[in-house]
């Protein structure tokens, strides 16, 4: 505005009358958003960052050397980045990456064959700090337990003991993420030893009614930042049910 106030100020008034100030600034705001994706893709297209992910929720991960380290990694990028990038952007770009982490956390929770035991709930909630303490770093406190919550939140369902947890954990998540598909609650018992597959049965039952009446002329009331962009949810629309029956 001060650049658009000041030029159109210096111009004469037939000049000023041409020139559209609001389209070009929308057009470089977009070359900055898509410049602070780009630079969060490298990232995660890193073959050290890369070499971590592959080992979430197995033996490297309970032993604390995958988010560890993985926070590491972006510590070293986050100095490089910030200095050739304008502070608001930047917290831009640090939301990104937190997003981005969410998102590949939870898909391999889905799409990993390990049964959820009691040590991989405590690596989970391990998980949650550790990015709570290295993000909060960056941007508010607000912002990262807001994007950190939906980890939290799979780990209450993962943790879940009986028919009716599951369910009034599964209605606490739609809450946050109304488009969180019952797939996800069908994928996390499938992983629970010891649950009877009627109870498992009637959980997935009950969750797909819950969500089914949760949505707005058959869609979600809103999008999240997580479930549209977990790759096991999109690449698989065969549900598990075929596991439990």
């Amino acid at each position: 505005m001060e650049l658009s106030s000041s030029t159109l100020e210096s111009l004469p008034q037939n000049y000023a009358e041409q020139v559209n100030f609001e389209d070009t600034c929308k057009g470089f705001l977009e070359v900055a958003k898509e410049a602070v994706h780009q630079t969060v893709s490298v990232i995660f297209e890193d073959p050290g960052v890369q070499e971590l992910l592959v080992k979430l929720y197995h033996r490297d991960w309970l032993e604390g050397q995958v988010t560890e380290y993985l926070v590491a990694t972006f510590g070293d990028y986050f100095s490089d980045v910030k200095m050739y990038i304008e502070e608001r952007s930047f917290r831009r770009f640090v939301e990104a990456c937190l997003e981005e982490t969410v998102v590949v956390y939870v898909d391999h929770l889905l799409v990993q064959k390990n049964y959820i035991k009691e040590e991989t709930i405590e690596r989970m909630k391990l998980d949650e700090e550790v990015l709570m303490d290295f993000f909060r770093e960056y941007i508010s406190v607000p912002k990262v337990e807001n994007r950190v919550r939906v980890l939290c939140d799979l780990r209450e369902l993962a943790s879940s003991e009986s028919p009716d947890s599951f369910t009034l954990v599964y209605t606490n998540i739609l809450e946050h993420q109304p488009d969180c598909p019952p797939e996800v609650v069908e994928k996390i018992v499938s992983l629970r030893e010891g649950i009877p597959r009627k109870d498992a049965k009637e959980v997935v039952q009950e969750c797909k009614e819950i969500y089914e009446n949760s949505l707005v002329d058959g869609n979600p009331p809103k999008a999240g930042f997580v479930f549209p962009k977990v790759k096991s949810l999109s690449a698989s629309k065969t549900p598990l049910w075929r596991k439990l029956t």
